[in-house]
This record gives structure tokens, sequence and C-alpha cells, in this order.
């Protein structure tokens, strides 16, 4: 997945910030179903469009439509549904980091059960 490194980064940064040594950690203390809303859709990943229209060229590729794609496809599996009208890369992103962050909270929980 695009980016899906910088994506799960935030993770640890958000544990960092709110003085959680581990993910283990929060998790007494977060419910699960809320860890990824917490991480993920309390603030924004980037602001601003043209910083999020830079973001999501990398190598000298555009990978805007790999990231809608990613986008609308998760939304129709969640919802049934697609209603979301992406129109500026600002919002776009923000969607994306949103949807990839729940894999991302998702595989990082896995691994806990797994250690």
């Amino acid at each position: 997945m695009y980016k899906y490194d910088v994506i799960d980064a935030e993770i640890d940064d958000w544990l960092e910030y709110n003085d959680y040594k581990t993910l283990k950690e929060a998790l007494e203390e977060v419910e699960e179903g809320d860890l990824h809303h917490k991480i993920y859709n309390e603030d924004y990943f980037i602001i601003g469009y043209y910083q999020a229209e830079q973001w999501l060229i990398d190598g000298g590729r555009n990978f805007t439509f790999e990231v809608l794609g990613f986008c609308l496809e998760q939304e129709k599996e969640m919802f049934g549904e697609i209603n979301t009208m992406y129109d500026n890369a600002e919002m776009l992103v923000n969607n994306y980091a949103y949807w990839l962050g729940y894999h991302c909270v998702q595989n990082r929980i896995q691994e806990l059960e797994t250690v």
C-alpha cells in the first residue's frame, strides 16, 4: 500500500504523544474499537491542499488514483455504498489515512496476539 509505513508510524507518534510506552499499554485504557478513531480521526493527518497534493506524489509518480480507488473500495466494503465526494487532495489524503490506519491498527493488534 502507498506510504503504509508513514500511516503506520502515526500509531507510534500517538502512543508517544499520549505517554504510552507500548500499544499493549494503550489497549489497557483505550478500547480496541476506539483506538483507530483516536489515532486517525481526532486530528487531521495532513492540512493544506498543496501539501496533500505533494504527498500524493512520490518519485515523480502521482498516486492519486490508487489512493482514491482504495478509499472508494473501503467505503463500499464498510458501508455498502459510496457517498463521499473527494473534491480535493486534502480530503482524499485524510480519508486515506483513516482507512489505511484502520488496517495498520488491526495489523498491530494481530501482531500482539501472536506474540
